[in-house]
C-alpha cells in the first residue's frame, strides 16, 4: 500500500509545513531555543529591578535612606552615645542638686545641651536617640530647681551669711538658739512666711 501524502517515517507528516522538520524541535515555538533554567529579572526588560528589603540594616531602604537600626555586631552610634550620655547627665543633676545645688545647675545645663545634640542629630539621621528625652526632662528639673535654689541664695544672702556666722561662733547650744531667735524671724518677714515657720523648715537653710 502506498504511504498517505504527509506522513513521513515517524507516522507525523511533514510535507504540508515545508518549515518544519521532525518533532524534535520545541513544540510551539520553533524558533527560539530552550532555556535551560530561569530568567532573572534583571535580564527581562518588562520586570524593574525589586527594591532592597525595609528595615534591614545590612541593606538600604528604599530611596536611599539610612536605617534607623543598627544590625547585631555593631557598636552603638555617636547619637545613641549621646542619647545615653544625656540621661546620666540628668541623673547626676538631680541628685547632686539635692545636696549642692551649684553642681546641679552645672550638670543640668550640660544634660540638656547634650540632649538637644543628640535629638538633633537623630532627627538629621533618621535614626533613634535612647535616652535622650530622659536626659532633657531630668536636666530641665535640675536647672529649674538649682536656679530657684541660687535665686533664693542670693535673695536672703545677708540673712544666711549672718545666721552661719554666728552659728559658727557659737559654743554652747544656748548660743544656736540665741543666734535661730536672732535671724529666723528676719527670713520670715523677708519672705513673707508665718510666725514659727522657720523653726520647722529651718534645717533647709
Amino acid at each position: 500500500m502506498s504511504e498517505q501524502p504527509g506522513q513521513g517515517d515517524s507516522g507525523v507528516g511533514t510535507s504540508g509545513r515545508p518549515d518544519l522538520s521532525k518533532r524534535d524541535e520545541i513544540p510551539g515555538r520553533p524558533d527560539l531555543p530552550e532555556r535551560d533554567g530561569p530568567v532573572p529579572d534583571s535580564a527581562r526588560p518588562d520586570r524593574p529591578e525589586r527594591d532592597q528589603t525595609p528595615g534591614r540594616a545590612d541593606l538600604p531602604e528604599r530611596g536611599g535612606r539610612p536605617s534607623p537600626w543598627r544590625s547585631p555586631g555593631q557598636g552603638p552610634r555617636p547619637v545613641e552615645r549621646l542619647g545615653w550620655r544625656a540621661l546620666w547627665l540628668g541623673a547626676g543633676a538631680m541628685l547632686t542638686t539635692l545636696f549642692f545645688f551649684p553642681i546641679g545647675l552645672v550638670l543640668g545645663i550640660a544634660a540638656l545641651v547634650v540632649g538637644i545634640k543628640a535629638r538633633r542629630g537623630a532627627r538629621r539621621r533618621q535614626a533613634v536617640a535612647p535616652g535622650a528625652i530622659a536626659g532633657l526632662v531630668l536636666g530641665s528639673i535640675a536647672v529649674a530647681f538649682s536656679a530657684f535654689s541660687l535665686a533664693l541664695t542670693v535673695f536672703l544672702w545677708p540673712e544666711l551669711s549672718g545666721y552661719q556666722s554666728c552659728v559658727g561662733k557659737a559654743n554652747t547650744s544656748t548660743d544656736e538658739k540665741a543666734c535661730r531667735d536672732e535671724y529666723y524671724p528676719k527670713i520670715e518677714k523677708k519672705l513673707k512666711l508665718p510666725e514659727g515657720s522657720m523653726s520647722k523648715y529651718g534645717d533647709l537653710f
